[in-house]
């Protein structure tokens, strides 16, 4: 027969778990929504943009990567803040990320110049 107190402390430590597991997954779709609004507040900002802007393909390419960098950085900074430690993977994912919506706007204005 099993000990009930190893049950119960087994039990307890899988509730434990879960809960973080829940936690975490949480504190990821938060992260998502606040990384798809800046997404969408940058792609309002490019649609605000005049047509005949003086600033060069390269100092837009230059100023998106900045940008990019420290919304990563923030984004790191605010999961090193929680209870989640921040794993190499997901500052990976977050660079990645930060990095294809500076392409997009570097693509978006190079575009834009052509048309113009």
């Amino acid at each position: 027969m099993s000990n009930p107190n190893k049950d119960l402390e087994d039990l307890k430590k899988e509730a434990a778990r879960r809960a973080k597991e829940e936690a975490r997954k949480r504190l990821v779709a938060k992260h998502e929504a606040e990384i798809s609004e800046l997404e969408e507040e940058d792609q309002e900002k490019e649609k605000a943009l005049p047509k005949n802007d003086d600033i060069t393909i390269e100092e837009a390419k230059r100023r998106a990567a900045a940008a990019a960098k420290a919304k990563a950085a923030a984004l790191a900074k605010q999961k090193r803040e929680g209870t989640e430690e921040v794993t190499e993977e997901e500052k990976a994912k977050a660079k990645a990320k930060a990095a294809a919506a500076a392409k997009a706007k570097a693509a978006a204005l190079a575009k834009q110049k052509r048309e113009g």
